[in-house]
């Protein structure tokens, strides 16, 4: 199995490469209003509709540091699909078949932790999205 590797925060992770769509630049992400400052936004890609993600603060509750170059992760999966920015794109990392760990270790130089795009989608699910306090002059019954 191929790990796709990248670094969020000073962190370590790979998803399954079947799940990588591309790996896109120099896209305009638009703003999304009402949204957790980790969505980054929405672009436009090939005819199809992604919300864009710091990878970083889903996995970490830490804030990638993007390079001048940002780099997008498409995934798609199922029916789903997500763009992912990772502080850095580290590459590909062989694995053998049937290591279900949720961990590798690389020679020694760091540990890559795995993810799956469910669990992605399950913390994106997990957020609160639309304004932290609800205005006075538009709450029931004030």
């Amino acid at each position: 199995m191929e790990l796709f590797t990248f670094k969020a925060a000073d962190e370590y992770f790979g998803i399954d490469a079947r799940y990588i769509y591309r790996v896109i630049e120099d896209v305009k992400i638009t703003r999304a209003p009402l949204t957790p400052p980790l969505h980054l936004g929405l672009i436009y890609y090939r005819g199809e509709l992604f919300d864009v993600i710091d990878i970083a603060g889903l996995l970490t509750n830490g804030k990638s540091k993007f390079d001048a170059n940002i780099r997008i992760m498409l995934l798609k999966w199922s029916d789903k699909k997500l763009a992912m920015v990772p502080g850095k794109i580290i590459g590909l990392l062989w694995i053998e078949d049937g290591k279900d760990t949720d961990t590798v270790n690389v020679e020694g130089k760091y540990t890559v932790r795995r993810v799956t795009p469910e669990q992605i989608w399950a913390k994106l699910l997990a957020l609160t999205y639309g304004p932290s306090e609800i205005p006075k002059d538009i709450q029931p019954g004030v």
